[in-house]
């Protein structure tokens, strides 16, 4: 193991510096000094059983100060109250409308469906993309159209403050980001270079020209990554991208309960590995040799097994660390549940993928994706981004 954990040093060497150099390259949404703008931005919210948070959401959007916004709100197929909830806001502002979605076509996921059909009823030259339960600060908007302008961006996608109420939902969510980190290096989002690319599904906010440039949601219809996939289609088309944080502008409950985050990780997990098994069979025994193992030989290994475990162990929990204060709020001590959030991590990616292949696809919002439907999608938008 010594040779093996010895390579691994140069790679967290690697990634900790990388870090270092591209998180100064993403912005504070928070250090934006709002400007009045006459621009109509238009928001639109995709939801689907939200009756716990729509309100919510919509209240906090109302709220907004020194800007011109009006909301499209679309009931996608739900079976609670939230259409209710919907109509009732509707009755009492003129600023939102109401769109109810009862049949999903072919050939796309909900959410995606949902979001073109509200952006096709659009009037504003600016649309945000949003989720039906985000929660805004009064000068969000205000201050994402100042950078837009100042910057004459064409995309900006914004990182919110990601809220969990337990000690592993907490845990899950820092190891995603730390994953997250290094896998996709958000902070190309602000580099010229075509590479790369970002998209928060919590904030998109994008010009219209751009998004109808790219070929709108129809060019993500069948992406469960659908977020991710819209900003590297922006980024790739040679649009001018930022990607800032507003962890005290955006709030979100990313998950109620472990139960949601195991159902959520079913979604993502083949979408995020590119629908291989190889790769996703090489990222389980990659995050257990390399997250794992060094906490287990620091005790057990030989001597010289032990000492590069130790340099691998603290390299960890300086990259874990960062990306931890970069890009959430939750306490540093966070840190030193790596090794178990790695199994938990690892748990959760080989049930996702079990069920994945035993179901022959993913279940999503009421609906059957077939594995074989999703990778074809996949392939061919991947022809398309070349």
């Amino acid at each position: 193991m010594f040779w093996v954990f010895f390579g691994l040093l140069f790679v967290w060497m690697i990634l900790l510096v990388d870090f270092l150099l591209g998180i100064r390259k993403i912005p504070r949404l928070e250090d934006t000094v709002p400007s009045q703008t006459d621009e109509l931005v238009s928001v639109i919210i995709a939801a689907k059983d939200e009756e716990d948070a729509i309100r919510e959401t919509l209240h906090t959007l109302l709220q907004q100060k020194n800007v011109r916004c009006e909301i499209i709100a679309v009931n996608d197929r739900s079976s609670d109250r939230t259409g209710e909830f919907i109509d009732e806001t509707v009755a009492s502002y003129s600023t939102i409308r109401a769109v109810h979605i009862n049949h999903l076509p072919d050939g796309w996921l909900g959410k995606n469906h949902a979001l073109k059909k509200g952006a096709e009823l659009t009037s504003g030259a600016y649309l945000l993309f949003t989720d039906a339960d985000i929660r805004f600060d009064e000068q969000t908007l205000a201050k994402a159209m100042t950078a837009m302008k100042v910057d004459e961006l064409d995309h900006l996608t914004a990182a919110p403050n990601l809220e969990a109420h337990s000690f592993a939902l907490r845990g899950l969510i820092s190891y995603f980001l730390f994953g997250f980190g290094y896998l996709k290096r958000p902070w190309t989002a602000n580099q010229k270079k075509p590479r790369g690319g970002m998209g928060i599904g919590a904030f998109q906010m994008m010009t219209k020209s751009c998004y109808q440039k790219i070929g709108n949601h129809e060019a993500v219809r069948f992406r469960p990554d659908d977020d991710l996939a819209l900003g590297q289609k922006v980024k790739a088309s040679g649009f001018k991208q930022q990607l800032v944080t507003a962890k005290q502008l955006l709030s979100v409950e990313w998950y109620p309960d472990f139960k949601s985050a195991l159902k959520g990780v079913e979604k993502n997990a083949f979408a995020g590995l590119n629908y291989s098994i190889p790769l996703s069979l090489f990222a389980l025994f990659g995050v257990l040799i390399s997250q794992v193992f060094p906490f287990i030989f620091v005790f057990f290994g030989s001597p010289a097994v032990q000492i590069i475990s130790a340099i691998n162990i603290l390299l960890l929990f300086c990259l874990y660390g960062l990306t931890t204060r970069s890009f959430t709020n939750y306490p540093l001590g966070m840190i030193f549940g790596l090794p178990i959030f790695a199994l938990l991590f690892v748990f959760m990616l080989g049930r996702a993928l079990i069920l994945t292949w035993v179901r022959g696809g993913i279940e999503w919002r009421g609906n059957r994706y077939s594995i074989k439907e999703l990778k074809q999608f996949f392939r061919n938008s991947e022809e398309d981004h070349r």
